[in-house]
């Protein structure tokens, strides 16, 4: 017998987190985990976290932007699109999902979407000492007008590894 958040569950009125007891707390502590795992180079265990969280609390955009910039790092470039589409789609002002899905346009080579992003992420940040994603953004601004193409890769090294200010935040 189903019960009443069950019920709701599957009408869509409860998210998963909720209907199986999962507390805000411990969200926050398995996104703390999982933020953990991507500081320290772990992408393929961050990327499992997000995706377990994007599914329990599938409204969260933090999730998606997350797993859109997890994807990027690894090279995983048409499935860090759909991520950022979804983040640009609900808050199309968030600069940092416009920097990664700039990049990652560019690399699947979108030379014309990549600049529009850009660009349009460099002029909603306007503070005299711009963070690290709005200066990744100008220098691929300045790689994409002096006709550069970033090269096709299918695998991330290991041994590259971004720090978090290039545009995965919490």
């Amino acid at each position: 017998m189903l019960t009443k958040q069950d019920h709701d569950w599957l009408q869509g009125g409860l998210s998963l987190a909720a209907a199986t007891g999962w507390t805000p707390e411990e969200v926050r502590l398995v996104t703390d985990l999982g933020y953990s795992l991507a500081e320290q180079g772990r992408h393929a265990e961050a990327i499992t976290v997000f995706e377990g969280l994007a599914a329990l609390v599938p409204a969260t955009l933090y999730f998606q932007s997350a797993l859109g910039a997890l994807k990027l790092r690894i090279r995983d470039y048409a499935g860090a699109l759909p991520h950022l589409n979804r983040v640009l789609a609900a808050t199309p002002d968030d600069a940092v999902a416009l920097v990664n899905r700039g990049e990652t346009l560019l690399h699947l080579g979108d030379i014309a979407g990549a600049r529009a992003d850009l660009q349009r992420a460099v002029a909603l940040v306007r503070e005299p000492t711009p963070p690290p994603y709005i200066q990744r953004a100008r220098a691929l601004l300045t790689f994409i007008e002096q006709g550069g193409r970033p090269p096709v890769r299918t695998a991330l090294p290991q041994r590259d590894i971004r720090q978090l200010g290039d545009g995965f935040q919490l």
